[in-house]
């Protein structure tokens, strides 16, 4: 498994950056392309995806919202050699018609905020949480502990996130920072079992809660 890690961490230098390189009007764009699903750069994404994952086992079901292409379902394929138990929601149409082409998968079209789903042992959201929805702070801090609580129902054992952190690095606007401290004390005092991983970069963090020890 570590082997496997490493291998996706160090991927295919030539074929990342022919990734990293596409533009919007190249016809690969959508499906290639990190920055039409949110990430800088496809090593990021992968990076991301695994901190995302730690502690996931091949029997998990998994529910991923704001999936894009779904390529965490192609991710957790090639690293356990399974097809994960898989639902994928995004917003975005597009997104379904690049899935569908690029797996020839189907996803969810919809808000997840007002889509029924069944209970999965884990719910995922990457990249969901990093743009201002709300016209106030505090509106959007609500709107996003809200969110994190209708993730904890539908989890029947992890739930994991990232967030933006306003430490040490340039704010944009459009964008919504948290800082990890403080997510951390309201995330324990609710649900006890919470985690925090800043390991990456110094802007995003990603957040897990167990619900079992």
């Amino acid at each position: 498994m570590f082997d496997k890690i490493m291998s996706n961490l160090l991927g295919d230098s030539e074929t990342f950056d022919k990734w990293d390189a596409l533009q919007p009007a190249d016809s690969d764009y959508m499906l290639f392309s990190p920055t039409a699903v949110g990430y800088n750069s496809t090593a990021e994404q992968i990076y991301l995806f695994q901190n995302l994952l730690i502690g996931f086992t091949p029997e998990s079901s998994i529910l991923d919202i704001g999936c894009g292409r779904a390529d965490m379902r192609k991710f957790i394929n090639e690293l356990y050699d399974i097809s994960p138990i898989y639902t994928g929601v995004d917003l975005n149409p597009l997104m379904s018609d690049a899935a569908k082409r690029k797996y020839d998968y189907d996803i969810i079209v919809g808000n997840f905020e007002t889509t029924k789903f069944e209970n999965h042992d884990w719910v995922v959201a990457s990249g969901v949480f990093t743009e201002r929805r709300c016209e106030t702070e505090q509106e959007d801090m609500q709107r996003i502990l809200d969110n994190i609580d209708q993730m904890y129902q539908l989890a029947n054992s992890v739930v994991s996130f990232n967030l933006l952190s306003p430490i040490n690095t340039k704010q944009y606007d459009g964008f919504f920072y948290v800082h990890p401290g403080l997510i951390l004390d309201i995330l324990i005092e609710k649900y006890q079992y919470v985690l925090v991983r800043h390991n990456y970069s110094k802007d995003v963090f990603t957040v897990t809660i167990n619900k079992t020890k």
